[in-house]
C-alpha cells in the first residue's frame, strides 16, 4: 500500500452496519487514519462545503453508496459537481453498491468523477487495489 500521510476517507452510506464494517476494514488495512462516516449524503456535502474556504484540503477518497433514501449517490455527484475544481480534484469517488444492475453500472462509469465501482461489502484486496491505483503516481 502506498503511504499517504494525510489521506482521508469519507464513507457515505445509509446502512450503519456497512459504515461500521468499511470503517474497520480501512483501519485494519491501514489505508487511512482519518475516516469520516456519514449516513446521509446531504451531511457529507455540508462537510465538504466547509472545506471550500480552506487553503488546502488533504487527498480524499469518497466511498459513495449508490442507493440511499433522500439523496442517492447519483444525486450526490450532481450536487458535488458544482463545487470548486480545486476541491473536486482532491476527491476521488469510488461508488459502492450491493446491487450492481446494468443501469447503475452504466450511470456510474458515465460519470467522470467516478474512478471505480466496487461491490458491497467491500473486500480488503479490492479496496486496497483501488486506492493504490488512484495514488500510483503519488510522490
Amino acid at each position: 500500500m502506498i503511504s499517504i500521510p494525510d489521506l482521508r476517507v469519507i464513507l457515505i452510506d445509509d446502512n450503519e452496519v456497512d459504515l461500521l464494517l468499511h470503517e474497520k476494514l480501512i483501519a485494519i488495512q491501514q489505508i487511512s487514519r482519518t475516516v469520516l462516516a456519514f449516513n446521509n449524503a446531504n451531511k457529507a456535502l455540508e462537510f465538504l462545503s466547509s472545506n471550500i474556504t480552506l487553503p488546502r484540503i488533504p487527498p480524499t477518497v469518497i466511498l459513495l453508496d449508490i442507493q440511499m433514501p433522500e439523496m442517492d449517490g447519483f444525486d450526490f455527484l450532481e450536487a458535488f459537481d458544482s463545487y470548486p475544481a480545486r476541491i473536486k480534484s482532491q476527491c476521488h469517488v469510488i461508488m459502492v453498491s450491493s446491487s450492481l444492475d446494468y443501469s447503475d453500472i452504466s450511470r456510474t462509469y458515465a460519470n467522470p468523477m467516478v474512478v471505480k465501482l466496487l461491490k458491497k461489502p467491500l473486500l480488503a484486496k479490492e479496496l486496497t487495489a483501488a486506492v493504490t491505483e488512484i495514488f500510483r503516481d503519488f510522490s
